[in-house]
């Protein structure tokens, strides 16, 4: 009986777990340039059955097994700001923040004036780096209406890649660090002879790849399969007392 609370408790926290990623996934489907993620779940130890003939075996559930990242594109939305960048096949933006580089799919930046000076930033005033992992300083028209010049910011902002994307460790802001099995960050630069394998349009970003009618859908599944494990839990609880009230 012991095996029926197993089985249905790993699987009520397999299905927690499931339906956490969704929810995440569906509060992020306005998110510019996020990437939504995936549960994959794995069949738990089997044991041999305490019966004369062999070959039976019987298992302990379910859990999560990983959790991944999905990379595919989401559409483009024009948005008429020059500051608006988007990256069409792979790559990400670099920005330097909190001391450290993070990479981004996010193109939705905005300018930081220190001074005289002006940096492309992102909303939360991270530097975006150029393909030389320098901060972006803005020109300007002229000294005397302080205009700054924006329509040559394809040229400026510096596009990373990486042999193996789903290594990269995922934080905040929808960014990512690299990690051991990502590799180094791949650049290529205004002067390089291969044409990269992506294209920057300035005045528009990749809204965010989740589906959301797959989601929802995905999540009412989650939801009875959960219904069913904490059915199992409640019947075997049953089953138990039954014995229990019998043996008294």
């Amino acid at each position: 009986m012991n095996v029926c609370f197993f089985n249905g408790v790993s699987g009520m926290i397999a299905n927690q777990k499931e339906m956490d990623v969704l929810g995440h996934n569906i509060a992020n489907v306005n998110t510019a340039g996020f990437k939504s993620s995936r549960t994959s779940f794995e069949d738990l130890l089997y044991t041999q059955m305490d019966v004369h003939e062999e070959g039976h075996l019987v298992g302990h559930g379910t859990r999560v097994s990983s959790v991944d990242l999905m990379y595919s594109q989401g559409n483009l939305l024009q948005t008429n700001n020059l500051l608006d960048m988007a990256i069409i096949g792979d790559g990400f933006f670099g920005v330097e923040r909190n001391g450290r580089v993070e990479y981004t799919r996010n193109g939705a930046f905005d300018v930081s004036v220190e001074g005289r000076k002006a940096y492309l930033v992102t909303s939360d005033g991270g530097y975006v780096l150029d393909d030389r992992g320098k901060r972006i300083e803005l020109e300007r028209e002229n000294d005397e209406t302080q205009t700054l010049k924006l329509d040559n910011l394809v040229e400026k902002v510096g596009v990373y890649q990486f042999d193996n994307p789903f290594g990269l460790t995922q934080v905040d802001q929808s960014s990512f660090i690299e990690s051991d099995l990502s590799g180094q960050p791949i650049v290529y630069k205004e002067n390089d002879s291969e044409k990269p394998p992506y294209q920057l349009k300035q005045s528009a970003l990749e809204s965010s790849n989740v589906d959301l009618t797959d989601q929802m859908a995905d999540l009412i599944v989650t939801q009875r399969a959960y219904q069913v494990n904490a059915k199992i839990v409640q019947t075997g609880d049953n089953i138990e007392e039954i014995i229990n009230n019998l043996r008294q």
